[in-house]
């Protein structure tokens, strides 16, 4: 018997093109943000609770049944939606230095709605993730809590990089009402805030990190919710977890100093970030532990081109298990939260060297609370 899904991704799957700076073209990859979120949720979810993930696949004309046998290796609960009418949504990816990427649809995306979910899915869903812009995710939530206003989902949002503009920020301050969770990455939030993140870096005596800290800080008052998570996603520097109470950085899992071997291709990390952040967020309710399993999952999509590979029992990219590189991504990290009462001092240093408090402290609860007592 199937499982009722508690973690999705409305995002799309993408099959691609991948352009690399030194002329190498690899054609007709598994792609696309929710794909890659649905494989950075499923690292965190061995079957049979693998099935507790739901994903619709939207499905052109064209769509090649080579896609459908990796999905199905997942073993996760799928809806699929025929379009026989429509391309399969194709995309091209063009990397330039510093992992910068740009990206342009070679077919019109066929999108994922809240209307393309079962209502059993609706009711039972805890966490999704959406990658979109601020209009669409606005949108998208809106039409949930209409289709069940005693929906209990908390919502993950990726802004999609080209709608993180500066004439958005106030829609994009509007969309995190409705959510739990935003990522954008280092570059996204400094263009939402108006600035281009290298000419930042220059002004802050080219720190990456304080240069980050400082757009975290900016956006983080904007957005005028008190019980926001901020992650934003640093490439290899890692990611910052900020919320009401707590600064926080994380650490990439693969060290750019002496592992850089291992990065192959950094497509999709960040949307396996987010699924992972998502999973993590589910099982711990702890918005810095949760940016471990959102490093673990990424860890295993930079490994190679494209998704990562699965075979049995539960082994991911014949490598260490997903327990395995989070118990030492948490030594890496030194300690997660603190009880700390009425912390209040902004430049309050704690025995992390990681972490600094921001305010009154935002404290997991022991038991997650009832929503998320059946994992």
């Amino acid at each position: 018997m199937n499982k009722a899904p508690v973690l999705s991704s409305v995002g799309g799957l993408i099959i691609d093109d991948i352009y690399y700076p030194d002329g190498r073209k690899i054609c007709n990859v598994l792609g696309g943000g929710g794909v890659f979120a649905i494989y950075g949720m499923r690292i965190w979810q061995p079957s049979p609770s693998s099935q507790e993930i739901g994903y619709i696949v939207q499905k052109g004309f064209d769509y090649p049944q080579e896609i459908d046998d990796q999905l199905n290796r997942l073993n996760i609960s799928l809806i699929s939606k025929y379009h026989p009418d429509k391309y399969t949504t194709h995309g091209i990816n063009i990397f330039g230095a510093n992992d910068h990427r740009d990206f342009q649809y070679k077919h019109p995306i066929i999108r994922i709605t809240a209307n393309d979910f079962s209502e059993s899915w609706i009711k039972s869903l805890r966490v999704v993730h959406v990658i979109s812009s601020a209009e669409r995710a606005i949108e998208i939530i809106n039409e949930w809590r209409q289709r069940d206003p005693e929906s209990k989902t908390q919502f993950l949002w990726e802004p999609l990089p080209w709608a993180c503009l500066p004439e958005n920020l106030q829609e994009i301050c509007e969309a995190c009402q409705g959510i739990e969770i935003i990522s954008p990455n280092h570059e996204e939030i400094a263009e939402m805030l108006g600035y281009k993140f290298e000419e930042l870096l220059s002004q802050h005596s080219n720190d990456f990190k304080q240069t980050v800290e400082y757009c975290a800080r900016l956006l983080f008052d904007k957005i005028k919710k008190s019980t926001i998570k901020l992650v934003v996603r640093a490439s290899k520097y890692g990611a910052i977890v900020m919320t009401s109470g707590c600064m926080e950085w994380v650490p990439a899992y693969w060290d750019n100093r002496t592992e850089n071997d291992k990065v192959v291709d950094v497509t999709g990390a960040g949307n396996a970030f987010c699924g992972g952040y998502a999973a993590g967020w589910l099982h711990t309710h702890d918005p810095v532990r949760s940016a471990l399993y959102g490093a673990v999952s990424a860890s295993y999509v930079v490994e190679q081109i494209g998704v990562p590979s699965l075979v049995e029992p539960e082994q991911w990219n014949q490598g260490p298990s997903p327990m395995d590189r989070l118990s030492l991504l948490e030594t890496t990290s030194v300690a997660l939260y603190e009880y700390l009462p009425n912390a209040e001092n902004s430049d309050l240093f704690l025995s992390s060297p990681n972490r600094r408090v921001t305010g009154p402290v935002c404290i997991p609860s022991d038991d997650y609370s009832n929503e998320f007592s059946h994992i």
